[in-house]
């Protein structure tokens, strides 16, 4: 037992300290080693079977989202590119403008994620492309494993988008989120 004013609550053992009634830092951090995380295991499980409880990840910062034909690059500005990084859940958001004028039909990707996705493809957000003759809603689509994502244009017939749909000099929004 740890004894001294202002020590109530406290108990000390050769493995751990225990504290009743919270903690308060009045300036610093609580750093965590590697691997290990805050458990939430004494909460009630909201599913039949709960594998982790385990927070054990925080990130977050820029990226770089580049355009891409399936083969080079093509000139983009990026205007805002961030993410965050909860545990296994990744949130992104780009703001891009085409700087490239070349006549490409193929179809447009998007490189350069933060991360890889986990297992299983998916439908993981939706962009807005901002073009001379019409604005495109799409959707966007990550493979399992991938860095890369795809436009797939929404509506009565869904296709991949091709770089000849995103005119020079026009914005591409998009926010989205995935698992790794």
């Amino acid at each position: 037992k740890v004894i001294g004013a202002g020590a109530e609550g406290l108990t000390l053992s050769s493995t751990s300290l225990t504290i009743a009634n919270g903690l308060t830092l009045t300036d610093g951090d609580v750093t965590l080693a590697s691997g290990h995380g805050i458990s939430f295991a004494a909460t009630s499980d909201g599913g039949v079977s709960t594998p982790s409880e385990l927070l054990d990840d925080y990130e977050e910062g820029t990226w770089t989202p580049q355009l891409n034909n399936g083969s080079s690059n093509i000139g983009t500005a990026v205007n805002t590119a961030i993410y965050r990084k909860i545990g296994k859940f990744v949130h992104c958001q780009f703001n891009i403008t085409r700087n490239d004028s070349a006549s490409d039909s193929s179809t447009m990707i998007l490189t350069g994620l933060p991360f890889a996705h986990g297992t299983g493809g998916s439908v993981v957000g939706q962009t807005w492309i901002d073009n001379t003759s019409s604005d495109l809603r799409t959707m966007l689509y990550l493979a399992s494993g991938e860095t890369r994502l795809y436009f797939i244009k929404t509506g009565a017939t869904s296709s991949y988008v091709s770089l000849n749909e995103y005119d020079n000099g026009r914005y591409l929004y998009a926010a989205f989120q995935y698992t790794v």
